[in-house]
């Protein structure tokens, strides 16, 4: 038996004397965090190595009111989990100012705090949250996926004005059926991604759509006056904008996903270095189906390109899946010429050029599309590796 960690999301409206209640939870809970943050400034190498941190019960005695608070007795324990977390990961980095611990405030977009000792039990089509908070309401549409008996934790989120409740179940997942399909993925900036079945996959039209109200929403902000309620009301919007886009995404990876791993035994697709592939983007443009738009130079259009697709996304969710359902997937070396090399004879094109789509092979004669090319590659050099570690 294997046990797995997955998380379902459901929108609720809370009354209004809720909504104060959980508004309380969320500024306690930045209070507490923010407390570890203070202290964890002053810590010095040489002068102050072991800062002293604030308990929860120390916050408690110092501040009387946080007693009288709604939120459950055990969110301010993860509070201070979490930001142990963030101060572990500060050391672990190189360039640590890029990723010190800083103060949550108000104005963020997403609140949040969570409590590890759920109610499992439900109350009719409500949920309990505690005696203070009240419960919540699940609609017939958001049913939970998984026994309540299983549930492991709660948190409650607001992201731009609307309000959820993410359950985390631990959950026994079976391996799929044996599949028959043996495929390899080639990422490019043309089509989001080719198969080796020849088959070639692009986000929906709406993608672009709902970027276009991402630029016209930044737009409005950029004229606001900083500072302004009309530059809080025109930021909130400009959020809510990307929240969509991201959503979008998200769920039509998740679909995608799924549909490959329901149908191939077997996955190959190169490694991905995103953050290099970003930097060392080429100046010029070819005529590979990248947009020109006010002398934007390439490397600006395939950066965006590039990170508007969410290729990490897309990898992060087969892995999982793979592992998760049974299957095998594989990522070759980022160096391996996928491109470059006939899929029939072997040969390697070496003046192969970004803006040839298709090219023919010197040796054989042999025609090819460029991308089609390489996921045949990736999936014959991830079955021989797949072959060396059995």
């Amino acid at each position: 038996m294997t046990m797995r960690k997955v998380a379902q999301r459901i929108p609720f409206t809370p009354s209004k004397i809720q909504a104060s209640l959980l508004e309380r939870c969320f500024g306690d809970r930045r209070f507490a965090y923010n407390q570890q943050v203070e202290a964890f400034n002053t810590y010095d190498k040489e002068t102050n190595p072991n800062p002293a941190y604030p308990n929860v019960t120390g916050m408690k005695n110092a501040n009387e009111w946080l007693k009288d608070s709604p939120i459950p007795s055990n969110a301010l324990s993860n509070t201070i989990m979490d930001f142990r977390k963030a101060r572990s990961a500060y050391f672990r980095k190189a360039q640590y100012q890029k990723h010190r611990p800083r103060f949550a405030s108000r104005n963020d977009n997403i609140q949040s705090f969570r409590n590890t000792m759920p109610i499992r039990r439900m109350d009719g089509n409500r949920y309990p949250l505690s005696k203070k908070l009240g419960s919540v309401r699940i609609r017939k549409r958001d049913r939970l996926r998984y026994p309540i008996e299983n549930l492991s934790s709660w948190t409650v989120k607001r992201e731009n004005r609307t309000y959820y409740l993410v359950f985390l179940f631990d959950v026994d997942i079976q391996p799929k059926t044996q599949a028959e399909g043996r495929i390899g993925i080639d990422l490019g900036v043309k089509n989001f991604l080719t198969l080796s079945t020849g088959e070639k996959i692009d986000y929906p039209n709406r993608l672009r759509r709902l970027e276009a109200d991402i630029k016209r929403e930044q737009r409005k902000l950029s004229r606001r006056t900083k500072g302004s309620n009309n530059y809080r009301k025109q930021k909130a919007i400009v959020a809510k904008a990307y929240a969509k886009l991201r959503h979008y995404r998200d769920n039509f990876q998740h679909q995608l996903s799924h549909r490959l791993i329901e149908e191939n035994q077997f996955i190959g697709m190169e490694t991905l270095m995103v953050r290099n592939m970003t930097r060392k983007a080429r100046k010029k443009l070819d005529s590979d189906g990248m947009p020109r738009r006010n002398g934007q130079s390439r490397k600006r259009a395939m950066n965006r390109s590039i990170l508007r697709d969410g290729w990490s996304g897309l990898v992060d969710k087969l892995s999982y899946k793979a592992e998760w359902y049974g299957r095998t997937f594989v990522q070759v070396d980022r160096f391996y010429p996928s491109s470059k090399l006939c899929h029939d004879c072997g040969h390697k094109y070496k003046g192969l050029r970004l803006s040839e789509r298709e090219w023919v092979c010197e040796r054989c004669g042999n025609p090819h599309d460029r991308d089609v090319n390489a996921a045949l590659n990736i999936r014959d050099e991830a079955l021989r590796l797949s072959r060396e570690k059995a």
